[in-house]
């Protein structure tokens, strides 16, 4: 062991007002990276000039990483220095009754790696404290805490040789790792060089991807002289999201936009003596985005690396700030290093090997940490990994984590319950601008966040596409109504009462029309007594039986029909409030409940229109057959109404609101192609017979008499508004649709630049 030579901080003041416990990893960080330059120590009492100058409960708990550190180094001797002399050096900070249970289970994984064998007796003498959990702490047979090659790397000098390598800067140095810019001299290009003892998993993890928003990794190699590790990978000058967050902490949340995020890349390159780009389309882009769609466009790429790795059955454990690289134009690159270019220094500890940060730990991988303690595993899959990520983009979007821990922790055991604690809580409350794309970028972080991971989201193909939504403003509006909108409104009406209103109420009207009309057209020339040439007996009285139980059979067969439709239309509404995904019977139900309803109403009025003439031209010989034609002329008209009006009322409805809301739960519509042209070709052939409804009207009115030419008159007038509405309906619909695509079809999406041809 070797004496320190360091100008370290002064003494803890017992006075300090307790640490951000969201700050705490940034100090141990720093105090882990200056004692791993002079560890192990001869004089353990030299441990004080470590701890930072904080309040006792975040000083205890620096002390307690960096003993581990310590013990962890002196292990590679082949003994392992026991927990007491620590206390012993530094009693006025450890007591023997706070020592940590993690502390003592650290000394025991350390024992059994240099070939001890530590016995329950012996612990239950020295830590009677932890009488009940002493046989799982010294029964368990995992490694859970050591960590491979501890031995520092040597430090290179800038502009020294090491292999294929010279070395131009150094990025980031930590306790078991340095990273440098380097030129790698057969090859002619910049390279970042990862320097350490061992290998570890990430260049077997790394080397397995060749995707846009993961680090590229290019070869590993083993030196004897000096005995180290050389890991070259992509260059990527523009820093880590650890900076943009810090950038974001010191502006106001409607200050913030895309200049924010390329700032702080300039300030990277300029530290790196690295060119800005010109010309790029992608910094363009970010220079005029609101910062909750910058936010988003960040986290799909992410969000699609993590979908890359976990098919690969590859998970991450460890996403957070620090480990996503910004090249020069701001594209996030996701990294697995155990010191990141921000200079992190690697964990020593009791979790070392599980990995991960736990400020950005979901549930199940803190209650695994936990839980690994006492030899009870829990399995952390891929949706961990989609959680962390989710703080990562809560955090760049707020400027803080939604889950803050009340206080200081001591140590690292109660550090991970506080935060396991936290996340049972709902996530802090959020400034807000109030747009649709925050307002998408807020529900999609929510439901990754939920506490039980069958609450969250599936994949990180679906946290891509929902973030995508954020991306195109007028389509969020659409998926994401904000609850002062009507269309919020219309989602809490009874699903029930709108397609029935909608199908019903022109039917209705259309009904009053035909029975007027006829009226008119029969009885005001055949059914008054006043004019025996005219006068058919017993037609008024037939007519107004005939009519009124026409219509009652034909409106109760309509509202039988309906029901059955508007229960499949209800019972999809209801799923999809209720979490579930869409499935392709559902989506039917919501975007062909207009056309149904419109075939409904023009069969029914068909089949009146045959039965009308058929029957009174039977009944009554006397009546001529051209007023039987212009009868049946008159329910076309009524026919067509009763058709265009229901069709275009619930396909918009459908378009507007309730499509949307079936597809917001997984923004994934693998048939909306065939959808979106099916709807447009529907649309255009309603709004062609929208033209043809006023034309017979004209020709229904040049062949009206004087009683029934106003009637007509009006009819030809509304229909012919509705030919102008039904024109308007048909672009609207196009058009809605169309904003639809860009975020659920690749046909028609529109390029977001530095997402590349998949969105």
């Amino acid at each position: 062991m070797k004496d320190e030579a360091v100008n370290g901080g002064p003494p803890p003041a017992s006075g300090l007002s307790p640490c951000d416990p969201a700050e705490i990893d940034v100090i141990l960080e720093r105090c882990l990276e200056r004692f791993a330059e002079v560890a192990p120590l001869r004089d353990l009492s030299q441990l004080r000039r470590y701890l930072p100058e904080a309040d006792p409960q975040t000083v205890k708990f620096v002390l307690i990483e960096l003993i581990k550190l310590d013990m962890a180094m002196v292990s590679e001797t082949g003994t392992v220095p026991p927990i007491e002399f620590y206390l012993e050096a530094l009693p006025e900070f450890l007591p023997s009754g706070e020592v940590p249970v993690d502390l003592v289970m650290e000394e025991v994984q350390l024992r059994r790696e240099s070939g001890e064998t530590p016995t329950q007796d012996e612990y239950k003498n020295r830590f009677p404290q932890f009488d009940s959990v002493i046989v799982q702490l010294v029964g368990v047979a995992e490694a859970t805490a050591a960590v491979k090659n501890r031995a520092a790397p040597p430090e290179l000098e800038i502009g020294s040789q090491i292999d294929d390598f010279l070395i131009v800067q150094t990025l980031g140095s930590g306790a078991f790792a340095h990273v440098y810019l380097a030129r790698q001299l057969s090859m002619a290009r910049l390279v970042a060089l990862k320097v350490s003892r061992g290998t570890g998993d990430e260049p077997r993890a790394l080397s397995q991807f060749d995707h846009p928003n993961i680090v590229r990794v290019f070869d590993q190699r083993e030196l004897d002289q000096p005995s180290v590790h050389l890991l070259y990978m992509q260059f990527h000058p523009g820093g880590t999201l650890a900076e943009v967050v810090r950038a974001v902490r010191g502006v106001e949340a409607n200050q913030r936009d895309g200049t924010l995020l390329l700032e702080t890349v300039d300030e990277q390159l300029l530290k790196l003596a690295q060119i800005v780009p010109e010309r790029s389309s992608v910094r363009k882009w970010l220079s005029e985005a609101p910062w909750p769609i910058v936010v988003a466009w960040l986290g799909i790429q992410l969000a699609r690396a993590l979908d890359d790795a976990h098919g690969r059955d590859v998970m991450h454990r460890d996403v957070k700030p620090a480990n996503v690289l910004l090249s020069n134009e701001g594209i996030p690159k996701l990294a697995d290093f155990n010191v990141s270019y921000a200079g992190a220094a690697g964990r020593a500890g009791a979790a070392a090997s599980f990995g991960g940060s736990i400020g950005y730990m979901s549930p199940e991988h803190l209650r695994a940490i936990s839980a690994r303690l006492m030899d009870e595993p829990e399995e952390v899959r891929e949706k961990a990994d989609l959680y962390s990520l989710a703080i990562l983009l809560w955090e760049l979007w707020q400027g803080q984590r939604p889950f803050v821990a009340d206080a200081s922790p001591s140590s690292w055991s109660e550090a991970v319950w506080q935060q396991l604690n936290s996340r049972g809580d709902p996530p802090s409350e959020p400034q807000r601008i109030g747009t649709a794309p925050e307002r998408v970028l807020e529900s999609t972080l929510r439901k990754a966040l939920a506490f039980d991971p069958e609450d969250r989201l599936l994949s990180g193909a679906e946290m891509a596409g929902r973030l995508t939504l954020a991306l195109h403003p007028d389509a969020a509006k659409l998926f994401d109504p904000g609850k002062e909108t009507w269309r919020y409104k219309i989602l809490q009406w009874s699903p029930w009462m709108v397609p029935m209103t909608v199908v019903l109420v022109p039917n209705l009207f259309v009904m009053l029309f035909n029975f007027v009309y006829n009226y008119y057209a029969l009885l005001g020339k055949h059914g008054d007594r006043d004019k025996p040439d005219d006068y058919i007996p017993g037609l008024r009285e037939f007519f107004e039986s005939f009519a009124f139980w026409v219509s009652a059979v034909c409106l109760g067969v309509g509202i039988y029909f309906m029901v059955k439709l508007t229960k499949a239309f209800v019972a999809a509404i209801r799923n999809a409030e209720s979490g579930e995904p869409a499935g392709e019977r559902s989506i039917r139900s919501i975007m062909n409940l207009g056309q149904n309803g419109a075939l409904i109403g023009g069969t029914l009025w068909a089949i009146a229109g045959l039965v009308y003439p058929f029957t009174l031209l039977t009944r009554f010989p006397d009546l001529e057959m051209g007023e039987a034609v212009r009868f049946f002329f008159s329910l076309v008209i009524c026919g067509g109404v009763a058709a265009i009006y229901p069709y275009f009322g619930m396909t918009i409805l459908g378009t507007l609101i309730y499509y949307p809301r079936l597809i917001k739960n997984s923004m994934q519509d693998t048939a909306f192609s065939d959808r979106f042209s099916l709807v447009v070709r529907q649309s255009e052939r309603f709004m062609w017979a929208a033209v043809a409804v006023p034309l017979v009207g004209v020709a229904l009115l040049t062949y009206s008499d004087n009683e029934e030419k106003n009637v007509v008159f009006s009819a030809v007038v509304a229909s012919g508004a509705g030919m102008f509405l039904a024109y308007y309906a048909y672009r609207f619909v196009n058009r809605i649709w169309l904003d639809m695509a860009r975020v659920l079809s690749k046909e028609h999406a529109s390029l977001i630049p530095g997402l590349g041809s998949d969105d």
